[in-house]
């Protein structure tokens, strides 16, 4: 499946060529994303075509002298990056007309050579500003015939996932009585919109599990849980749909196990893995959305740049239980919403990078720091009880919901603090240190580079 992921910003800047009778045309450059049978390509600047490089140009056609694009081609060379060739179908439908296959034909060689990338990718907008429809095609420098461009993620303050008009929408074939009290929550193309994500979930403990069920009763298109963990007796307490004989299974073979009992048809991928190594978080580049429902600060600092380099929402979770001498002082939950445009889970000191350093030390370092007091906390296990975790994981699958049809959408805070203590809900917004890479437009979607996500990799051996 071939999905094309832009922010808001970049979509705005697409449809509203469309109020313009004549026909519109440029180059979108965007990284790329290659995980086997799926390929996403993240939009990352628009060049548009400029007006004197038009040869001819009104409602039903144009043409454009090669200097309008060429420039595009070289900058898109030097960045590593695929150039898209879009145009526009103002009013119309997005379907290619018999020119647009011979220019397709014409552009797909040179595409690929000048940009030194496999892909030629054409996009159409057709429609409206306020009702835009779109198509679009890859052709691989393999051969063999165009596959289409089959949907359209959209992130920013709402999230959405448009299909293709010219690719069968199989979202659409709902079990009204199954999802009937949803539907009438969210109507049918509402519920259509949850079949359609493409979910992870990394951790599936006490926060993970709880999180992972709600979204298959909620019908999600499909989920991909990772964890490399196995259910122990101490987990039974709070982890959903897990039972003493599931003891020393995979978490993720329980997840998948749930699916298949409860019968949404969600296909679920279990796989066994952390996702502060390079192999796990290869294995998360197809999500529309991720979880994180780890309290492992390695990962999490991991989750984070995934969300940029990706264009990903993240939506974070954590809990913290004080006490002192057998006695609770202090219940704090926390959700927090990372995607380009806002803070990292570093800027608001979610993360510290000290704790990741520790983390990632052999078990031997780790083991003889912890001792000396110089990695506290490193093996100590922290207090947990269900229906906080659980509290946790509904907030989150709600934050999702909000954002995805615009529930109590004034502002869109990017943070939910819970005082269960004090029995009260603060919400927050932080803006990103200008000095960080969560700052810097130059990383969002940047997709597939070596080194992954720019950075040094753990040896899984460790």
């Amino acid at each position: 499946m071939n999905t094309l992921a832009l922010t808001e910003a970049l979509w705005r800047d697409l449809t509203s060529s469309l109020s313009d009778e004549r026909e519109t045309a440029g180059i979108l450059l965007a990284g790329s994303a290659d995980a086997g049978p799926d390929m996403t390509l993240l939009g990352r600047q628009i060049e548009p075509i400029p007006s004197d490089d038009y040869i001819a140009r009104d409602a039903v056609g144009l043409s454009i002298r090669s200097s309008g694009y060429v420039p595009s081609l070289k900058k898109a060379r030097g960045d590593n990056v695929v150039p898209i060739f879009f145009h526009t179908h103002p009013r119309g439908r997005p379907w290619p007309s018999d020119h647009d296959v011979k220019v397709n034909e014409q552009l797909a060689d040179l595409f690929r050579s000048r940009a030194d990338r496999p892909y030629y990718v054409n996009l159409i907008v057709g429609g409206l500003p306020s009702r835009p429809t779109f198509t679009g095609q890859v052709f691989r420098a393999s051969g063999g015939p165009p596959e289409q461009l089959h949907r359209l993620r959209v992130i920013g303050r709402r999230w959405t996932i448009i299909p293709a008009a010219d690719v069968r929408d199989d979202a659409a074939g709902l079990l009204d009585e199954l999802f009937d009290r949803q539907l009438q929550a969210f109507g049918s193309e509402g519920q259509r919109l949850i079949s359609r994500l493409r979910v992870g979930v990394v951790g599936a403990g006490g926060t993970g599990s709880a999180v992972c069920e709600q979204l298959i009763r909620l019908g999600v298109g499909s989920l991909v849980v990772l964890d490399d963990d196995v259910l122990t007796l101490s987990n039974l307490t709070r982890i959903h749909e897990s039972a003493h004989d599931d003891v020393a299974r995979h978490k993720v073979d329980i997840v998948a196990d749930s699916a298949r009992r409860i019968g949404t048809g969600v296909a679920v991928r279990a796989l066994n893995g952390n996702v502060a190594f390079e192999e796990g978080a290869r294995e998360m580049r197809s999500c529309d959305v991720i979880f994180g429902c780890t309290d492992d600060s390695a990962g999490r600092a991991v989750l984070s740049r995934l969300s940029y380099w990706y264009l990903m929402p993240l939506i974070d979770t954590g809990f913290v239980i004080s006490s002192s001498n057998g006695k609770v002082t202090g219940l704090f939950g926390r959700v927090t919403t990372v995607l380009p445009g806002e803070a990292c889970l570093i800027c608001r000191g979610r993360v510290d990078p000290a704790d990741v350093r520790n983390q990632l030390m052999s078990t031997e370092e780790r083991t003889r720091l912890a001792s000396e007091g110089y990695a506290p906390g490193l093996g100590q296990r922290d207090p947990a009880v269900m229906p906080y975790t659980t509290l946790v994981g509904s907030i989150a699958v709600s934050e999702l919901l909000a954002r995805l049809f615009g529930i109590a959408d004034g502002g869109s805070p990017s943070e939910i603090i819970l005082l269960l203590h004090d029995r009260r809900l603060r919400t927050n917004r932080v803006e990103p240190d200008p000095l960080h890479y969560c700052a810097d437009p130059d990383n969002w979607g940047r997709g597939d580079e070596a080194p992954l996500l720019s950075q040094m990799w753990p040896s899984s051996a460790i």
